[in-house]
């Protein structure tokens, strides 16, 4: 095998490596949505730790986070709609990148954990509204 066969190969390689890369990243983003709302969203699990990018998807009964790339398809964060207890909306002090600058911050707690999520404001009333619905089925009778 000459070295420039052995190059080309090795560089075919690398570019099937990239391309398979790109294609899970998007299969699993396809996956992850399913058909509900996702927005791009940050956390924090605590006063002095860092940002972390994720995906947010709001179904029937929780809120899950999803780190953006990552290997796994099942949510690092979950929350269960009841349980759920979001403050109100501050502005950033530092820019998150890959959020909007006018993204805001909300401190939330669940159970006794609390932690803090940056999102942009539309994403932000678009949880609210979600939290502050009442569930299907749940107080049907509610005159």
């Amino acid at each position: 095998m000459t070295p420039i066969v052995a190059v080309e190969l090795v560089l075919a390689v690398a570019l099937a490596l990239v391309v398979a890369f790109i294609v899970y990243v998007w299969l699993r983003r396809r996956w992850i949505a399913g058909g509900k709302p996702l927005m791009l969203c940050a956390i924090s699990a605590g006063e002095h730790s860092r940002w972390r990018l994720g995906l947010a998807r709001i179904s029937g009964e929780r809120l899950d986070w999803f780190s953006v790339v990552g290997p796994s398809p099942r949510p690092a964060h979950s929350w269960v709609r009841h349980d759920l207890d979001l403050g109100a909306p501050q502005r950033l002090a530092d820019a998150v990148p890959g959020l909007p600058p006018d993204a805001v911050c909300v401190l939330g707690h669940s159970g006794s954990r609390p932690y803090e999520l940056a999102m942009s404001p539309a994403a932000y009333t678009a949880v609210r509204a979600w939290l502050e619905s009442s569930p299907p089925g749940y107080n049907v009778n509610v005159a």
